[in-house]
């Protein structure tokens, strides 16, 4: 009976193990349904009701900020964001960072570059991980992925690309995007991306590869940045303590108000040195040298959620300026916060909730920086 049975198992899995040989794919990227289905429902909006809830107290909260910062950079009055590094966390608690990046996409078609937070542990690098949804499913019904997406995935070399709409359902770090960008735009349409560890020269030449694929169908569409495309990178900054972070302490400088005053004063250096201003490879560099570490099993030197997928979005954004002839994006920070201070968005009336504490011990960085 065993030897029988896996002979049926294997017999059952061999079309997707050659299609893995083929494509680069694993047996388990079998398609799971044509949507891709919700993760979070706790943290992230299912309804419109909460996400009109979300943006209507965040524009009250922050209307004297949308002011000051767009006194303070011109360059948000006189043409459309490009580009944005935007929070990936409960609405509750990085909502703030969510709306002040949403409400300026003017783009039509979004290519949102994710963490992967399982590519780790499943010994995944040097690749781009699609998936093969038509849509994603959110609290304003299906967005639908853009048709950009096979025409990217097709002009790739084939070792970049792996096709997984597994790891996809298990990631939570874009799916807090598509409904605040459909309340904006509500015929968005979107290309998914996860971004793992590149190593050495594989990292220019897979920004390359991409910008290349991107920019040649922005060409033949006549389509420009910040006006037909743009590109959100998904990121939170410092994860901060030593309780609840799976037994690791992440506390460098203790655990208490000094502590976290610390923490913040870090995360601002890493964005006023690297993140803000002129975008450049050497400045992306300076984030690369200050978050992150060489290991691929211990990657942080600062442990951002966004080690691998800022330096590598910014980078495509970067060439993709660079070859529409352009002057190189210059990044302004919108807002900063944790989900300390300001406390959390007062939205639990709507169903809102969130999935992790926040306390001395255990706390989140969050900003949202524009690129025009």
């Amino acid at each position: 009976m065993k030897r029988s049975h896996s002979t049926v198992l294997i017999l059952a899995f061999l079309p997707f193990m050659i299609g893995a040989l083929i494509s680069g794919s694993t047996p388990d990227a079998a398609p799971l349904s044509p949507i891709r289905i919700q993760k979070d429902t706790i943290g992230y909006a299912t309804r419109p009701d909460q996400v009109e809830a979300l943006v209507r107290l965040v524009d009250s909260l922050e209307a004297s900020r949308y002011a000051a910062n767009a006194a303070g950079f011109p360059l948000m009055t006189k043409g459309s964001m490009i580009g944005a590094i935007c929070p990936h966390d409960d609405y509750l608690y990085a909502g703030r960072g969510y709306v002040h990046v949403m409400r300026e996409v003017r783009a039509p078609r979004v290519i949102l570059f994710g963490v992967s937070h399982t590519a780790r542990r499943r010994g995944i690098q040097d690749k781009l991980i699609f998936d093969d949804f038509s849509a994603w499913k959110s609290a304003y019904g299906n967005c639908p992925v853009s048709s950009m997406r096979e025409e990217i995935v097709a002009a790739l070399p084939a070792g970049l690309v792996l096709v997984n709409d597994t790891i996809h359902s298990e990631e939570h770090s874009l799916e807090g995007f598509v409904p605040i960008l459909q309340h904006y735009l509500p015929n968005v349409e979107i290309v998914p991306i996860l971004v793992t560890r590149m190593n050495g020269d594989n990292f220019d030449a897979a920004a390359d590869a991409l910008a290349a694929a991107i920019s040649n169908i922005m060409k033949r569409n006549n389509w420009k940045l910040g006006e037909d495309v743009a590109i959100l990178v998904s990121a939170d900054c410092v994860h901060y303590g030593d309780e609840e972070w799976g037994g690791r302490n992440y506390a460098p400088f203790g655990t208490g108000e000094d502590g976290y005053e610390k923490g913040i004063a870090q995360d601002r250096d890493v964005i006023r040195s690297s993140l803000a201003g002129t975008l450049s490879r050497d400045r992306i560099g300076i984030f690369r040298d200050k978050v992150e570490n060489s290991d691929f099993q211990q990657p942080y030197k600062i442990t951002w959620c966004g080690v691998y997928s800022i330096p590598f979005g910014l980078s495509v954004l970067d060439r993709l300026a660079a070859r529409e002839g352009g002057k190189a994006p210059e990044g302004f920070m919108l807002v900063y916060g944790t989900s300390l201070r300001p406390r959390k968005l007062p939205l639990a009336y709507t169903g809102l909730g969130v999935t992790a504490i926040a306390t001395l011990r255990h706390w989140v960085g969050y900003t949202a920086i524009g690129y025009w």
